[in-house]
């Protein structure tokens, strides 16, 4: 039997199976891995044959084998070529991401690629990554990456054909790597852009200190909670870029020189981010216990009945009106810091502000969410665009000024982490005071963690509830009538 007789028998036997796989909705690519890892007898040659041959349609067919990683090998490996850099096998199985050195593996394998070939391409990724460790301003430019595309090495000729394409052509890792941006792109893999003094980047290792990328990961390992993601090093470079803009988090490159690798540097963070936790924590002490205002169950004498009886009573001044606010935004803090201590890990904490207007229209949007992880507290603030109520824009001037990170492509949120639950409330207020005018503390409200609230003060629409006692409220919203009416 020749080998298309053996192929056209494999289709003869497997082809309702294939048909039930692209019914269930895989991609050619786990079609690929279910298919040879459950039936290990079949050619695996035959099962990419199929896959491909057009006969049966999987969905992104054509897209799904180039996805960030191939790209981003795509540029690696065009460093080493252009800087003659050997393979290095070695380096790579020890320090290579492994999120890369499986997808490398399984759609490479998927298309066809001998694992030969894919050794070696992948050890030629880790030569250039290893190389951009010691020397982070090596560069690649874009007509640097055309010329290699016009004279690809022995190695690599023959691997795309018309479903898949790698490496891929400069215009593709623009627009979908680098949101048509070359640079961008090159940043985002850890590779020096041209004209990185231009942008005003630095990927230098003395441009990086152990706390600010101790800050930066604690941020960025809570956005990987919050949001579902792997903290891998290009989803890293990708949140870098985003944020470098105004100095919030070092650069992929910078982090590399820094540490050696990618690898490295996530566990040596992960060390600090805890040490950083645990010193918080140990600080930290309990919230002071506010102060009650509710009657005992006996009603106290009224001062009457006591001159009545021929008891002289000293009668204290009327409260400062200032002091009794102060008092109530101190309280306020210091709630919010206690409920955000008895916050579960990986739960979420919402602050309301719930004004007559916005109860009248039933918009019960909350403010700030907070997400308490391994990484600390993940804060982010309501765009102001989510409020059907709101009119005043944010002060955005002030948030940049407290370290808010602006809205970005992967975070839709002005947020900031922080290690210490006592920071993150003060910081929360005052935004929420500065930033978002919120000016009334009797308005606030927010989750109770312990669920230990009497159910009369309970929001019935967003289970929340007050955070400033009765008689704050009552002071404070006198205060703030008397102030009215003399402005007026």
């Amino acid at each position: 039997m020749n080998e298309s007789d053996s192929y056209e028998k494999f289709v003869e036997n497997y082809s309702d199976l294939l048909d039930q796989l692209v019914r269930a909705g895989w991609t050619p690519g786990e079609a690929y891995s279910r298919f040879t890892t459950l039936f290990p007898e079949v050619n695996p040659d035959f099962v990419h044959k199929a896959i491909n041959s057009g006969r049966w349609t999987f969905i992104g067919r054509k897209e799904n084998l180039l996805n960030n990683v191939m790209m981003a090998a795509a540029l690696w490996y065009a460093v080493a070529v252009t800087h003659d850099l050997d393979p290095e096998p070695e380096y790579t199985a020890v320090h290579l991401d492994p999120v890369i050195v499986q997808d490398l593996s399984r759609l490479f394998t998927t298309a066809g690629v001998d694992a030969q070939k894919i050794a070696s391409i992948m050890s030629r990724c880790g030569a250039t990554l290893k190389h951009l460790a010691e020397n982070p301003y090596i560069r690649l430019d874009e007509v640097t990456y055309d010329d290699f595309l016009e004279d690809l090495p022995a190695e690599v000729q023959g691997i795309s054909d018309d479903v898949f394409l790698w490496p891929p052509q400069r215009s593709i890792i623009e627009d979908r790597l680098g949101e048509g941006n070359f640079s961008q792109a090159l940043l985002r893999v850890g590779i020096c852009p041209p004209d990185l003094e231009e942008l005003g980047m630095s990927v230098s290792a003395s441009a990086v200190s152990d706390r600010a990328f101790r800050n930066a990961l604690g941020e960025f390992l809570s956005y990987c909670i919050r949001y579902d993601r792997n903290p891998t090093v290009l989803l890293y470079g990708s949140w870098a870029v985003a944020r470098n803009q105004i100095g919030r988090a070092p650069l992929v490159g910078a982090v590399r020189a820094k540490y050696g690798s990618w690898h490295r540097a996530l566990k040596l963070g992960r060390r600090m981010v805890n040490d950083a936790l645990q010193m918080s924590h140990a600080k930290a002490v309990p919230a002071r216990p506010v102060e009650s205002y509710t009657s005992s169950e006996s009603a106290p004498l009224r001062i009457e009945d006591l001159k009545a009886q021929g008891i002289g009573v000293v009668q204290q001044a009327p409260h400062n009106p200032h002091e009794v606010e102060r008092q109530a935004w101190k309280s306020l803090t210091n709630v919010l810091f206690a409920r955000l201590r008895e916050l579960p890990w990986n739960q979420t904490l919402r602050v309301y502000y719930l004004t007559p207007g916005s109860i009248a229209a039933g918009d019960y949007t909350p403010y700030v969410s907070i997400l308490r992880s391994p990484g600390g507290y993940l804060c982010e603030i309501t765009d102001s665009n989510d409020f059907s109520m709101r009119k005043e824009e944010y002060n955005i001037e002030y948030l940049r000024e407290q370290g808010w990170g602006e809205p970005s492509e992967g975070t839709l949120t002005w947020s900031q982490n922080f290690f210490d639950s006592s920071a993150a409330a003060e910081h929360i207020i005052r935004a929420m005071r500065e930033g978002l005018h919120c000016e009334r503390p009797d308005y606030f409200q927010s989750d109770d963690p312990t669920n230990s609230s009497r159910t009369h003060v309970v929001d019935p629409t967003t289970g929340s509830v007050p955070m400033v006692p009765a008689q704050f409220i009552e002071d404070s919203t006198t205060r703030i009538s008397v102030q009215s009416e003399l402005n007026d």
